[in-house]
């Protein structure tokens, strides 16, 4: 299969879906698809930061060689919004390696008073959760960031009154 004309064709959840079945585990093949996320047109960026995030969901040892790629990736100035929509949903249900877990933090920490999409501010959340549950010292500032955030939800944005209430009863029971 040629990943690149897959995500050229109409695109959908039925062929993301498709695509990712393609790949399954295996690493020659994400590797493709890493390529065309990493140095591919902005829009085949987005529909492949699609794929990536359902392979990763599926298989996330996939993803763990490319951290410091989905970093860097991040930085960019010009990074979409799918872009890290999609890296840090992915990062929701991965083991953030222990070289990577302070960055990755900042990161997603940075995300969580922005101007960002929801989605990106939401799945933030979870990925300093799950930080802060390993690195107990990080919870109190997660706690009062996240009741600060809480009380300027201006948008009323369910994502994020959901979440931010989940984990803030989870952070006061320790």
């Amino acid at each position: 299969m040629n990943i690149e004309k897959e995500l050229t064709l109409q695109f959908s959840k039925a062929r993301v879906k498709h695509i990712a079945d393609i790949i399954g585990a295996d690493e020659e093949r994400f590797a493709v698809l890493m390529r065309i996320f990493l140095q591919g047109t902005y829009v085949l960026t987005q529909k492949a930061a699609w794929v990536l995030s359902e392979c990763a969901v599926r298989h996330p040892f996939l993803i763990i060689p490319y951290f410091r790629k989905f970093i860097d990736k991040l930085h960019e100035a010009d990074a979409s919004d799918a872009v890290k929509r999609n890296v840090i949903r992915v990062w929701q249900y991965t083991d953030i390696p222990e070289e990577y877990t302070g960055e990755v933090y900042d990161i997603c920490f940075g995300y969580l008073n922005s101007n960002e999409a929801i989605a990106i501010r939401a799945f933030s959340v979870t990925v300093c959760y799950n930080i802060a549950r390993k690195l107990p010292e990080l919870k109190p500032e997660l706690r009062l960031t996240l009741e600060d955030l809480l009380l300027k939800n201006q948008d009323g944005s369910p994502a994020i009154k959901s979440r931010g209430k989940k984990i803030l009863a989870e952070l006061k029971k320790k």
